[in-house]
């Protein structure tokens, strides 16, 4: 890719070093390129997403962190792979979370988790689960595991 620089001229009699340009001033322009192409591909990305809650884990055996801050889950739905791991932290500084899971072939209690702590949890049976918190009943997490 190559990249243009304006050529515009400086105009202020005043302006400080031999410059052609106020862009020439400003920034070198190696990275005034690679801020450009920094740029494009942060659009790239945020374009090409699903929804800013929901995450999609591509790897196999990926550990992926969740965030219980705000009486919420952060990301609301998660889709993993067969034996991936999620990390449960709580995140709030002054709430004790308790997350648990209750399905048919699969259940799962972290017991209760003061602020900063952190809990486990490896995904062995595939389908869809929900992750509760035992003492804010409206936060809740999706899981769907390939």
């Amino acid at each position: 890719m190559r990249c243009n620089t304006p050529d515009t001229p400086v105009s202020d009699p005043g302006w400080p070093g031999p410059f052609k340009t106020t862009a020439d001033a400003i920034m070198p322009p190696r990275s005034r390129c690679l801020r450009s192409l920094l740029i494009v591909g942060t659009l790239t990305l945020a374009g090409s997403s699903v929804a800013p809650d929901v995450a999609r884990a591509t790897l196999s055996s990926a550990v992926r962190i969740v965030l219980q801050k705000g009486r919420q889950y952060a990301p609301t739905d998660l889709y993993l792979r067969q034996g991936d791991t999620i990390t449960l932290r709580n995140g709030d500084d002054g709430l004790t979370h308790h997350a648990f899971i209750e399905a048919d072939r699969f259940s799962f209690d972290a017991g209760d988790q003061e602020p900063g702590a952190e809990t486990r949890l490896t995904l062995s049976e595939p389908g869809d689960f929900v992750i509760q918190c035992g003492i804010h009943p409206k936060m809740k997490l999706t899981i769907h595991v390939e």
